[in-house]
């Protein structure tokens, strides 16, 4: 693993940290979220492989209120951290998102930074990029988190079009 795949790494580590003890006093989607994944690029030909390892975490921003699009639905804003890899090929995209819940379903988009390696330490950059998910979660029953699992399907928009793609998770909210 290139020294540069190994510092993205640490360096999620220690926001998912820093999210974790922040959401240690709320349970479920009201704070932290760890999951992991696949991602499967839209344009695998030009970048090598076709499945890629993904890790991400979610923290829900408590002291930002926003209205709810609609009568029996729950909205609030979060932070979006995912790192996905293949070789010498990552991406690490770093969002503020718009969140809505309706029962086990949770939909969400967001806009923020790249941090990307293309090929090789030369191809780095940082670029705008954006993403919209939807999870579903078993066990959340009307307010409460009784089993704090999910599956997310994500898709993430990048300016690298090699770097765009699907992902795939499991998930754990704390």
């Amino acid at each position: 693993m290139k020294i540069t795949n190994l510092a993205t790494l640490v360096a999620v580590a220690a926001i998912s940290g820093v999210a974790a003890t922040a959401g240690a006093q709320t349970n479920g989607p009201t704070g932290f979220s760890a999951r992991l994944g696949i991602f499967l690029p839209t344009d695998a030909n030009k970048i090598g492989s076709s499945t890629w390892f993904n890790v991400g975490a979610d923290y829900k921003l408590n002291h930002y209120n926003v209205s709810a699009p609609t009568e029996g639905t729950q909205s609030y804003l979060g932070l979006s951290a995912d790192y996905y890899f293949s070789g010498s090929n990552s991406n690490l995209p770093l969002a503020l998102t718009y969140n809505v819940r309706s029962g086990m379903l949770v939909y969400s988009g967001g806009i923020g930074v790249d941090f990307y390696n293309v090929d090789d330490i030369n191809k780095t950059g940082t670029s705008l990029g954006g993403q919209v998910a939807v999870a579903y979660e078993f066990g959340h029953i009307n307010g409460n988190m009784e089993k704090p699992l999910f599956l997310q399907a994500k898709y993430f928009l990048t300016s690298r079009s090699e770097l765009s793609g699907f992902g795939v998770y499991v998930g754990y909210r704390f």
